[in-house]
């Protein structure tokens, strides 16, 4: 079965920056109301396999990519925009 992947939020050279969001639910189990909690994931992926994930910050995850592209060399091919609105260093 293949994994949600999640929503595009960011995308510098090749790798993306998705984030799953899950909803808090309550059900009627038994006369009983049955709370499940809401959860949020971000994941970096490169092309369409999972680099990394279970991260709660989308700044973490784009300094993270920030950082691998930057051991690549790359550093001149990410947005000027995307710099200022992450705040990467």
């Amino acid at each position: 079965m293949m994994e949600k992947r999640g929503h595009h939020i960011c995308k510098m050279v090749n790798y993306e920056v998705r984030q799953k969001v899950t909803q808090e639910t309550s059900k009627r189990i038994g006369g009983k109301i049955v709370k499940t909690p809401g959860n949020v994931e971000v994941m970096i992926y490169k092309n369409k396999s999972k680099v990394e994930g279970d991260m709660k910050d989308i700044k973490v995850a784009a300094q993270k990519i920030y950082d691998i592209i930057k051991k690549e060399g790359k550093t001149s091919t990410i947005d000027k925009r995307l710099i200022k609105k992450y705040s990467l260093v």
